[in-house]
């Protein structure tokens, strides 16, 4: 038999449950700020065991490289539109510090920044001390200018790429040779030059006409999450900001052909893949770095995982780098 709950204590109790889960936030927003001072106020913690580092065309680079996209506020949310705004609104000038510090304490020296950005907290980074280095990736202008290039080299960085879609751009638009044309003015500059691409076809194309190419940075994730591509959506960058790497198995097999160092990127399709499970999927299909996007309060965690899987890392492609 069922009891009817009158106007009255039907108020009550949806007054009691508001004012609950108005609490509950309320702990929950304690608790996310608990979990950043407890970093803040401890310090940057170091991992015992170091993370392995890695050749990169005669550079050092450990093989988890600090992603840029949270810190630079480009966050992919599939369709959640907010999340952007709130990485910028997170990510303080203080806030970045303390991640690059954070990082370093775990052994990871390198981060990928776009050189269009507003770069003035990796500056004052060096000023205080630190030694992040910076591989940056940068996009001819409208005329064919480099001058992004110019100014990743000016500015400081240990290594450049052209950013993955101004690669495809440029292969789409039957413009090959312009790539080559960027990879000898980068390393003219005495840094090494890459290519960066979520489209395998960038680098097929790249070693077929064998341009100058000393790196490759390329996406790599498995298709083993809820928001996956499903079946008859195409695109290497899927419909709906949910996919990067169309079609892994092909990009390892390619891969394990290209003599050449390979970052993998977006390994965790954007958060949707555990870092234990992609960083394994990664580094044993071949991946000699990974760049990875991780908060302050991940990285300690992030880099355990890491050091433990490339102690047992099963490979078929040799280490480029």
């Amino acid at each position: 038999m069922k009891t009817r709950i009158g106007r009255r204590d039907f108020i009550k109790k949806t007054a009691f449950a508001s004012v609950a889960s108005i609490a509950a936030a309320g702990t929950m927003s304690s608790v996310f700020a608990q979990k950043s001072d407890s970093i803040s106020n401890t310090g940057a913690k170091t991992n015992k065991n170091a993370l392995p580092k890695g050749n990169l065309c005669g550079v050092e680079i450990s093989r988890i490289i600090l992603g840029g996209n949270l810190v630079s506020g480009y966050a992919h949310a599939r369709d959640l539109l907010y999340v952007g705004a709130l990485m910028k609104h997170y990510y303080t000038e203080s806030k970045i510090l303390e991640t690059l510090e954070i990082a370093e304490a775990n052994g990871v020296n390198a981060i990928n920044l776009a050189i269009w950005d507003n770069l003035k907290f990796l500056e004052k980074h060096w000023k205080n001390g630190g030694k992040m280095k910076l591989i940056a990736q940068a996009l001819p202008n409208d005329n064919d200018s480099l001058a992004q290039f110019k100014r990743a080299v000016d500015f400081g960085a240990c290594a450049v790429h052209i950013q993955g879609h101004g690669s495809e751009k440029l292969l789409e638009e039957g413009r090959i040779d312009f790539i080559g044309k960027i990879m000898e003015y980068i390393k003219s500059q005495k840094v090494p030059a890459g290519v960066a691409a979520h489209w395998l076809e960038v680098v097929v194309q790249c070693e077929k006409h064998k341009l100058p190419v000393d790196f490759y940075v390329k996406t790599l994730h498995t298709h083993e999450y809820h928001t996956a591509p499903k079946p008859g959506e195409t695109g290497y960058l899927g419909r709906y900001d949910n996919s990067w790497c169309q079609d892994p198995e092909e990009v390892i097999e390619v891969m394990r052909g290209v003599e050449k160092p390979w970052i993998a990127f977006k390994v965790m399709a954007a958060g949707a893949i555990p870092p234990r499970k992609a960083f394994q999927y990664a580094f044993n299909g071949g991946a000699d770095f990974i760049m990875a996007g991780m908060f302050d309060w991940q990285i300690e965690e992030d880099i355990k995982i890491a050091i433990d899987v490339l102690g047992e890392t099963k490979r078929h492609r040799p280490w480029r780098g």
